[in-house]
């Protein structure tokens, strides 16, 4: 039975794409791949095998090739490369929205002067995000939002850092992100968060 929740790709040892399949098997240092355009290698020819998990990130092997046909790939394993990718280091690009809950600063709640203020994730990780919003943000200002994916959570983060982008004609200020690490998250929220990036991580995946 064919693993369709690994997406596997081929690359040449110039780390050039030369196929994408599914994940068969993966038994004895062998690598099994199906696919219905895969490329057609001879015996010994040496690859590069990306395999996407889930669970664990992206598993990357240095291969041999044993058998190359249109539709299957067979590959013994000649060394493994660290994964990557993995549940505390995973930062993926969103296109997500959300109005504000709260914002704090000097430990004062100043909500009320920031009315209808809405942050633009950029990225996400499990520890922080980078953001942009419709209101000028300052270090160690706290926001409050709620995040939805399966459910709604509440999350709180803290401005650690402000990216200036200037304009390249003007040289003048066009506008700031602002990097945020994520402050008092319980682990229920962190599951929600790290389900979100996987399956996040698998469309941006599967559209290279």
């Amino acid at each position: 039975m064919i693993d369709t929740d690994k997406i596997v790709k081929i690359y040449d040892e110039g780390n050039k794409l030369i196929g994408k399949g599914q994940l068969l098997s993966l038994n004895s240092g062998v690598i099994k791949v199906k696919g219905s355009d895969l490329p057609i290698l001879s015996s010994k020819t040496k690859v590069i095998i990306e395999i996407y998990s889930e669970f664990t990130g992206i598993s990357r092997y240095y291969c041999q090739i044993r058998i190359a046909s249109n539709n299957q790939l067979n590959a013994h394993v000649v060394k493994m490369y660290p994964v990557f990718e993995r549940r505390k280091s995973l930062k993926v690009r969103t296109d997500l929205s959300y109005n504000i809950e709260s914002l704090y600063r000097d430990d004062e709640d100043i909500t009320k002067n920031f009315p209808n203020m809405k942050i633009n994730l950029l990225n996400l990780s499990i520890g922080g995000m980078l953001i942009s919003t419709n209101y000028k943000l300052c270090i160690n200002d706290i926001i409050t939002f709620k995040f939805q994916y399966e459910s709604y959570i509440l999350l709180k983060a803290k401005v650690i850092r402000i990216d200036k982008v200037y304009d390249n004609n003007t040289k003048e200020l066009s506008y700031c992100n602002y990097g945020c690490m994520f402050e008092d998250m319980p682990s229920y929220s962190e599951e929600i968060i790290t389900k979100y990036l996987y399956k996040r991580q698998l469309e941006l995946y599967k559209d290279k």
